[in-house]
């Protein structure tokens, strides 16, 4: 894998998060461009070690529960078992789950 493949990657996931973020209605100073670069960074890399070296089959499920992971505990867990959330607080949940496995897909047609 070249070093081109996973900054063009890198570029496309961050966008990606970045449109999320905006959807979500926060302003993205330049502090939170370089949470979402390096979030896109990181699960770039991991991609890119699951695709090169593990296989390419199954990338929905793991990108599922990578979703799942980071977006648990923020909002949708609370949200849906502690009944303290709002409503909004399970849909962020959801949107979180969809823009890691947004995420996957792109890095599946980049790097797969």
């Amino acid at each position: 894998m070249t070093v081109s493949r996973l900054l063009l990657a890198t570029a496309l996931v961050a966008v990606l998060f970045g449109a999320a973020a905006w959807y979500r209605g926060r302003r993205l100073p330049f502090a939170a461009v370089l949470v979402c670069v390096a979030e896109a960074a990181v699960l770039t890399l991991l991609a890119a070690l699951w695709f090169g070296t593990l296989g390419s089959g199954g990338w929905p499920t793991i990108f599922l529960l990578l979703g799942a992971l980071v977006a648990g505990p923020e909002r949708g867990l609370r949200s849906a078992f502690l009944r303290s959330g709002t409503r909004s607080d399970l849909g962020f949940f959801f949107l979180d789950i969809a823009r890691y496995v947004a995420a996957g897909a792109l890095l599946a047609w980049r790097l797969g």
